[in-house]
């Protein structure tokens, strides 16, 4: 059985459905999903641009390639300085990703 037994009509002029459907698809969500949050007075923020997701990954990579350097320094207690600087390379190239995507000013 549904969670939401209750089915609703509602009519739209056009430009209230044409807001409806610009709102849904700057955030990303379903028409019934929308207004159900809406109506418990969430005004959902838009969602996150494509590349979100791939510049989230690259930045896990690189922690994780740094983590595993420090794994090995601390462990032999020698630092492979060149690899270190070819993932802090690889880090700052991110950050600027991020910058020029999602327009963070540097202070």
């Amino acid at each position: 059985m549904r969670s939401r037994p209750i089915s609703l009509l509602i009519y739209f002029n056009e430009k209230e459905y044409e807001n409806l459907c610009n709102l849904c698809e700057k955030t990303n969500l379903k028409k019934g999903r929308l207004i159900r949050l809406l109506l418990e007075g969430y005004v959902p923020p838009p969602a996150p641009p494509v590349e979100y997701n791939k510049l989230i990954r690259e930045v896990r990579a690189v922690g994780n390639n740094i983590n595993q350097i420090l794994f090995f320094v601390r462990a032999n207690g020698i630092l492979n300085v060149p690899d270190l600087k070819v993932e802090l390379k690889k880090l700052r190239e991110v950050e600027k990703e991020i910058r020029d995507g999602f327009k963070i000013r540097k202070y």
